[in-house]
């Protein structure tokens, strides 16, 4: 899309019209569910905000540092052995659904949830094995070695792909609202007793770590809860055998979509480490908090993404390009537009709010929060072009644009951060989404021009 053509689109946007818009079905539909998400997610995160701002007070910059960059290399084990099965789970299981073959659908929930099991176990025994390794390369003492060691075990317990693929196939969406109060509330009263009681480093991780399997243990619970209430029983008796046979290209669908989500997670948890690497223990934690309040506008597209996503394949396996087109032209434009309006919120109060949330010596924070949410708003814009690409069944292609754009990324991290300190972190991020979404822009037109014209083609 070009330019100009995007600006005359966003002029002509009156209220008026989106009113007509949201008088559509499936665009009612997702904002809704997203609706509903959001206001979950909202109070998850002013929870998990007071959280985040009295830890960073009891523990002070550094130790709040070492913690920042004890849960992101657990994250970051986690989220590159984790195959994001929830994902396989909404494409075939959909597809299952639409047959009315039971036996199918559950063939898909065993196997997901076998993916579950093995990528959690292998991901505790890489976290805590690897753990000293890059413990040396950070130069963290022993303890804190010792600590990232046992919070690996969290891992163990993601095993929540598949409840997750099954809420949100059957828009049990509200569901996940519930989840994400109830672990913020329990976290935000565990550390203020902390607080009152006085904490040190060992009481606040065992905190984190305690709350993060509630969490997933919650999550697991509600998922099955609901797959015995739509009426799937005895899925360990369906036999899973011949689902390659079945399904050829599942386990390319399966893998590449962990790929996917393992190089992206990276850009978004592997430049803590580095940028901890060359600022220190206290840059990382500065950069954290940036990127802790920076999540504000994605609250916007999180929800919406997944949501569209069982959307957008529903749309394209019926052959509905004319809504599926224009669900991802207004739904990136809305939230895109909600995410400005907050950027701009940032500019204006930004320093003020991080003195008065985490305290005056954590107000470094503020030009590197500025450039790094701005990339979240370009993210944001663009957040329908990848559940579009992968419900027109190219994830190889959304691939090799997130590895492309993550090879530029992390080199211009190194450099910017050397050359300019914590901000060059958030200038090097806004490239790599300007990078991202102009790639994903311009592969989008092309799957559905030949999608067009095989239409066309077989109308002759």
């Amino acid at each position: 899309m070009r330019l100009s053509s995007f600006l005359d689109m966003v002029r002509h946007i009156s209220l008026n019209t989106l009113y007509q818009w949201c008088k559509e079905d499936s665009f009612r539909l997702i904002f809704k569910n997203a609706g509903t998400l959001l206001s979950g997610n909202m109070v998850a995160w002013i929870l998990g905000l007071a959280t985040f701002a009295i830890t960073a007070r009891i523990l002070g910059p550094t130790q709040f540092g070492i913690l920042v960059l004890i849960t992101t290399y657990v994250t970051i084990v986690d989220q590159l052995l984790h195959f994001q099965s929830w994902q396989a789970l909404i494409k075939y299981g959909a597809e299952a659904l639409a047959r009315k073959s039971d036996d199918d659908f559950k063939t898909i929930v065993k196997f997901c949830t076998l993916i579950d099991v093995a990528t959690a176990i292998l991901g505790t025994v890489v976290a805590i094995v690897a753990v000293s390794w890059v413990g040396r390369w950070l130069a963290w003492e022993s303890e804190t070695v010792l600590m990232a060691a046992l919070y690996s075990f969290v891992i163990l317990f993601n095993i929540n792909g598949t409840p997750t693929g099954i809420l949100r196939l059957f828009n049990r969406f509200r569901l996940f609202a519930v989840q994400n109060i109830i672990t913020a509330t329990i976290k935000f009263i565990g550390i203020l007793i902390l607080l009152f009681i006085g904490a040190d480093m060992w009481s606040v991780l065992i905190l984190w770590m305690a709350t993060t399997i509630i969490s997933q243990l919650l999550l697991l619970g509600l998922g099955w809860r609901e797959l015995h209430k739509q009426g799937f029983e005895e899925i360990h008796k369906v036999p899973i055998r011949g689902i390659s046979t079945q399904y050829p290209r599942i386990w390319g669908f399966v893998l590449t979509t962990n790929l996917n989500s393992s190089i992206k997670m990276t850009v978004r948890e592997l430049d803590t480490i580095i940028v901890g690497s060359i600022a220190g223990v206290e840059g990382a934690g500065m950069f954290k908090i940036a990127k802790q309040i920076a999540a504000i506008p994605a609250m916007i597209s999180d929800p919406l993404y997944q949501v569209i996503y069982p959307e957008l394949s529903r749309l394209w396996a019926r052959g509905n390009i004319k809504n599926f087109k224009k669900l991802i032209v207004r739904s990136g434009l809305v939230a895109g537009g909600g995410a400005t309006i907050i950027w701009l919120g940032v500019i204006l109060f930004g320093s003020f709010f991080i003195q008065l949330v985490f305290g005056a010596e954590f107000t470094a924070a503020q030009p590197v929060l500025v450039w790094y949410m701005l990339a979240m708003v370009i993210a944001i814009y663009g957040f329908p072009l990848q559940p579009a690409i992968l419900s027109m069944g190219h994830p190889k292609a959304t691939f090799w644009v997130h590895l492309c754009s993550a090879i530029a990324y992390f080199p211009l991290l190194f450099i910017f951060v050397k050359w300019m300190g914590l901000i060059g972190a958030g200038i090097a991020y806004v490239c790599y989404y300007l990078l991202w979404t102009c790639i994903m822009i311009g592969l989008e037109r092309k799957f559905l021009k030949e999608k067009t014209l095989v239409t066309l083609e077989g109308s002759i």
